[in-house]
Parts: C-alpha cells; structure tokens; sequence
C-alpha cells in the first residue's frame, strides 16, 4: 500500500505516491516547481483523487493559472479515494470549486476537526482562518497547528506557522526561537526566514535585519512569492532606517509588477513612499516602463475580491493613483460581497482614503479614525497592517490633530524605538 510522507494510507500507485511526497516538499516549503511536480503524480496515476483535488485547490485558492478546475474536480470525484481523509479532502475541494470559495470554509474547518493530522487540509483551514477578518484567529490557528505538530512532529511548515502567530501575539522570543530552529535544520528555508524578518522588524532592530536580510536573500528560491515579499521586507527596513532612495530602488526593481499572490507589496509599498514625501502623491515610478500604474493594475480587482485584506490593499493601490473614483467604487461594492467582514470593515477606510486623495483631511481623518478599531480585522500581520496606522498618522498631521497623532506616535515609540516616527512624533509638536 503506497503512504505519504506521514504514513497515512494513499489510494495512488507507488510512482504516484513518490511524486505527491516530493510535491508536499515543495509545497509546504514554498518554493517554485509545485505544479510541475503535481503533472508528474496525475501523470503516473490520474486516477489518484487527492492528487486531482490538489490541482483543483491551486487553481481555485492558489490562483495557479492554466489549470482548469472543474477538469480536474471531475476526475477527483471520478477517481480513487478508498480513505476517509481523502473521501473528505475530495468533498471540500467540491465545495471550494462548486459552491463557492466562503461558502467551502465551513467545510474545511470540519475536515481539519476530523483529520488533524492532514497538513494539506490545515493548510487551507489556516489560510480561511488568516482572511475570516476575526481577532481571535492567532489563537484559534496556534492551537490549530500545536494539535497537528503532536500528531506529525515538528515539520518545518508548522514551525514557521506558529513562529508567525507567536511575532503577531506579539512574544517575539518565541518567534525567534521557532523561526531559528527551522533554519537550522534547513538553512535556505522560505518558512523560516518569513517570520524572521517579522521578528527584527517588530524589535526595531532594523540594521541587524536588513543585513540578514541582504546575506540570507541570494541563498534561497529567488522566483517564488514569499522571496518577493521578504525584499518588501528589506525596503520596510530602508524606509524606517531613512534611507528611501534605497527603499524606492527595491519597489522599481522588481517589487511593484502586480503578479502573484503579492499585490499587497506593491501597494502598500509605494503608499509608504508617497507618505514619506518619497513619491508625490498620485504617481508611480514603474508606471512608463511597466505601461500601467499600480493603481491602473488593481483597479479590476474591485470586480472580483474575495479576501478584505486584498480589499484594503487595493484600495491602496487606488489611493496612490489619486482615483477617488475608484474608491468609492470600492467602497459602494464592498456592501455586495460576499466576504466575511467587507461590508463593516472596507467603508470607512476607503471612503477616508478618497477623502484624503481629494485633499479633504478633516473629514478624511473622521472616517480613518472610525475605522482604525477595525484594522485588526483586516488580517495580514502586524507588519503589514501599520501601513494603515501610518496613514491614520499622516492623515491626523495634516488634518491639525497633532495631539492625537502624538499620542499614537508615542504609544509605537514606548513599544520600539524608531527613527521615523521621533521625526514625525517631532513634526506633530512643532504643528
């Protein structure tokens, strides 16, 4: 009988069987390679449902192109799964494809509560969980993966998980330790870099973590998206040093093309450097050579949002290019999705940040601060969320509250020292 890499019972051939193990490899590293290793297992036995089902989920939820779906659906439900993990990975991957992605959450949250122990169908219950826009979800994931680690030991994907939830939860200790014993292990390793550099950034530490960052990067997988988001990483070290030439540069080189599952880079990066005075408001450095703006390229997306992190980050990327328009598009949309959290969190935030793009920062900073209690809902982590709580700063400095921007100045100051915001925390007393 052919097993996967936990020894649980596989319906596939022994080749099959040998490839899908190489393909959970690559998968749960995050490196590149993952659909070709996945044609290699529906090649030695395009019978195997799971395998079928996975390629499914990485059209559906991965945004994998050239993968049809509902072919690949049909022969999962059409091939073998003796198993009742795999019958259940088969029924939920049915859910996400032909119900609907929100509608499927459920789904999986019941086939990680029956098979902890299947890595794949944590992993989806995770990612759900990261994008549900509920405050409880670090906790809820930590005992998610810590009930996994029991049953499959400490593999490196769940390592970094937990690294990544401690860094959020904010015991930054544990993270290290977490994120250090993977790389250890696996020197080069995506999953344990990633909240690494969350790590140095949360301390403030940002020298140490920019020159890890710059030696550690030339060793690992340079095409995959998690590379792509930790050199974000390296610009949000450049920018909280003062050194925004050098942040810029990072976004023309090769952070701003909207490709991938890293759209929130590129937006939020160059909202950052249009903050910091870096890039006037409403342009874009790569927008001649790459023929359209950042702002251009997310504008579709308002269309078809499935997560309200990628709401919020589009509406960055509206904001940069100045299109108030656009905003409040979004804003009206955002009432129509069905996105757990669109409708109470997406409003205030993008119609405050239309307001300020059309120069109205009094009423801009009404709405901001209305919706900043709801940043936490938002999702992403805390790295990726202060973009909004700079732009409640810039917004509340030029709006004239400045004792109120002081006082979230001082509240990130007493948390980690910072050389950006002494400097505004400076501004605002000046006024």
């Amino acid at each position: 009988m052919s097993t996967d890499a936990w020894g649980r019972p596989l319906s596939a051939t022994s080749e099959a069987a040998a490839h899908w193990n190489r393909f959970l490899d690559v998968y749960f590293a995050r490196t590149t390679g993952g659909e070709d290793v996945l044609r290699e297992v529906v090649e030695a036995d395009p019978t195997f449902a799971v395998g079928r089902a996975m390629g499914a989920l990485l059209a559906v939820i991965g945004g994998v192109p050239g993968i049809d779906a509902d072919a690949e659906l049909t022969a999962a439900l059409a091939g073998r799964a003796d198993h009742d993990w795999e019958r259940s990975l088969v029924s939920a991957t049915r859910a996400t494809v032909r119900v609907g992605l929100w509608a499927s959450y459920t789904t999986w949250l019941q086939h990680n509560e029956e098979f902890p122990d299947d890595l794949v169908g944590l992993d989806i219950a995770v990612f759900f969980d990261e994008r549900v826009a509920d405050p409880d979800r670090y906790a809820k994931n930590t005992a998610r993966l810590r009930r996994a680690v029991d049953l499959v030991g400490d593999h490196p994907a769940l390592l970094g998980y937990l690294a990544m939830n401690a860094q959020d939860l904010g015991d930054l200790d544990e993270a290290h330790r977490l994120a250090t014993k993977v790389l250890d292990q696996h020197p080069a390793s995506l999953v344990g870099a990633h909240p690494l550099a969350h790590v140095y950034f949360e301390t403030g530490d940002h020298v140490s973590g920019l020159a890890w960052l710059d030696g550690w990067l030339p060793s690992t997988d340079q095409a995959a998206d998690l590379t792509g988001h930790l050199r974000w990483h390296a610009a949000l070290h450049e920018l909280a040093l003062g050194d925004g030439a050098a942040a810029l540069a990072r976004y023309v080189a090769g952070i701003a093309p909207i490709t991938g599952k890293r759209i929130s880079d590129a937006t939020s990066l160059l909202w950052r450097c249009q903050l910091s005075g870096l890039v006037p408001y409403g342009s874009d450095p790569v927008a001649q050579s790459a023929g359209q703006s950042v702002g251009e390229a997310v504008a579709p997306l308002v269309d078809g949002l499935t997560f309200v992190f990628t709401g919020a980050h589009i509406a960055l990327g509206l904001a940069s290019a100045g299109d108030a328009d656009g905003l409040r598009r979004l804003a009206a949309k955002s009432h129509e999705y069905d996105v757990p959290g669109a409708a109470d969190v997406l409003p205030d935030l993008v119609l405050g940040l239309a307001s300020y793009v059309e120069g109205d920062s009094a009423t801009a900073a009404d709405l901001l601060l209305r919706a900043e209690p709801s940043f936490i809902r938002i999702g992403g982590s805390n790295a990726q969320r202060e973009v909004f709580d700079d732009t409640v700063i810039r917004v509340l400095i030029d709006a004239g509250r400045l004792d109120l921007a002081a006082d979230r100045l001082k509240a990130r100051l007493d948390r980690r020292d910072s050389q950006v915001d002494s400097a505004l925390l400076a501004q605002a007393a000046v006024g």
